[in-house]
């Protein structure tokens, strides 16, 4: 949604608005790309529902890498958000925002 509120700012005028919620989305991934995650079996907050164990410190650097794409989409920086997609998507081939995303590139 982040990406979407950015993209509205920009079209209303508010292009200082715009880039804040894009730059924060590429340094909320830089700064969690490294978290070590342990399960919370009573968690609300994870991106995705776990009811078996996964990896989840794969599945954190697929939402990382996510996060950083979509700001550089929105920034019109289309190879490094290509990249960052592309990282998402060999961690989930599934993955719908990923896929989503990487076709408007």
């Amino acid at each position: 949604m982040i990406l979407y509120e950015a993209l509205a700012s920009r079209e209303l005028g508010d292009e200082d608005r715009a880039r804040k919620r894009l730059d924060r989305l590429i340094s909320y991934g830089e700064e969690h790309l490294e978290d070590e995650i342990r399960p919370d079996y009573f968690a609300v907050s994870l991106p995705d529902l776990q009811l078996f164990e996964a990896d989840l410190k794969r599945s954190n650097r697929a939402h990382c890498e996510y996060m950083m794409g979509l700001g550089c989409l929105g920034l019109g920086e289309t190879e490094k958000a290509a990249e960052h997609l592309e990282k998402v998507l060999a961690a989930d081939n599934a993955h719908q925002g990923a896929i989503t995303h990487r076709a408007l590139l």
